[in-house]
Order: structure tokens, then sequence, then C-alpha cells
């Protein structure tokens, strides 16, 4: 087990379980959206190769661990997240897909890596990473926040950008339109608007 610092970022689209409930969306259409979501966030997943990432459903938590020595680094990871975001919002737009578009959350902090077998391995040999901690379990709770806003980081992931954080017009949240429960306060307290 290792402590590692990381940048947590989990995406999410907004109104995907409600459109797969209405008995207007055709199997057909669900099929050809679902396919294009995924194709842009295995892009994502094969352009950034010292990231993990875990697809969850309509959904992604991606991880990427940083050194004292690679922290000027993670202003091309945001921006990788940047693009992702986007790309994800034009296959929303361009198709028949859910209309309340696509958010992402990111969130800064030390986790425990470990290497766990993978249980999705037939012959039970494959050993891959795993994290967890309080940052990689927060950032999917940070949806619940403001979740009409395409981005929102917390502000240690805002200190890091250091002088980067102009070219994502940085700006605080204020008051938060909820805080989730198991969030500590000051976090959400604290988040930060990134444009993208």
């Amino acid at each position: 087990m290792e402590r590692k610092w990381v940048i947590a970022a989990f995406l999410d689209l907004t109104g995907f379980r409600s459109w797969t409930y209405r008995a207007a969306t055709a199997p057909e259409v669900k099929e050809r959206f679902i396919g294009e979501f995924y194709r842009v966030l295995q892009s994502h997943v094969k352009t950034n190769l010292h990231s993990w990432s875990k697809y969850e459903g309509d959904g992604m938590l991606t991880i990427r661990e940083f050194t004292p020595a690679q922290k000027k680094d993670v202003q091309g990871y945001i921006l990788s997240l940047k693009t992702l975001l986007r790309n994800v919002k034009r296959v929303v737009i361009e198709s028949d897909g859910p209309r309340g578009g696509a958010r992402i959350r990111i969130m800064d902090g030390y986790v425990y890596k470990l290497t766990v077998l993978d249980p999705n391995d037939p012959e039970r040999k494959r050993m891959i990473p795993e994290y967890l901690e309080y940052c990689t379990n927060t950032v999917r709770g940070f949806l619940e926040v403001n979740p009409e806003i395409p981005c929102l980081a917390t502000e240690g992931v805002v200190k890091a950008l250091g002088k980067a954080r102009s070219i994502f017009r940085v700006r605080p949240l204020g008051k938060p339109s909820t805080y989730p429960k198991g969030v500590n306060s000051e976090d959400t307290d604290g988040l930060q608007i990134l444009r993208f």
C-alpha cells in the first residue's frame, strides 16, 4: 500500500436515468447514444496513459497521480478533462440523447494506492491498482452541488494550477446549492467554478 497525491475527476451525464426510462426513447436511439458516449470516454482513456479510469454507467472516475516534481503537469491534465467534457457535451448536443448535458467535478488529495486482484480477470491472476480514501469517494458526491454548472473543482486543484488558473477563468462558487452527505462542509464551501 502506498500513499499518493492525486487529482480525481468524476464525469457524469445529467438526466440519463430519466431519459432511459422514457417510453418515447427508442432502443436504437439509446444504443447509438451510448455507443458514441463510450467512444468518447475510451478515447480519453487511450490518450491519457498516465491516468487510471473506471467506467461507472453514465459516468467515469479518472485519477492521476502526481509527484511534487510533476505538479507542473496539472494544467495539462485539467486541459484533458476540459476536452473530455466538451467532447461528451458535443455527443449530447448532436444526438437524441439526454438533454441535461454533462458535468465534471475535480478534487485533489492524498489516497491509498493498493494493488488488488482484478475481479474481471477470468483467470483471477491479473493485479490492478485501486485507489481509496476521502478524495476518490468525495469527488462523486460533488455532483449533487449546483448540477447546472459544468465544472467545479476544489481549492486544492485551483492552487495546484498556479498561474494557469487564469486559462480556466476560475471564480468562487459562492453559496452551494446543497451540502452532500459525508462531504466536509469546508470542501463544499471552497468549491471553485472552472470555465469549461
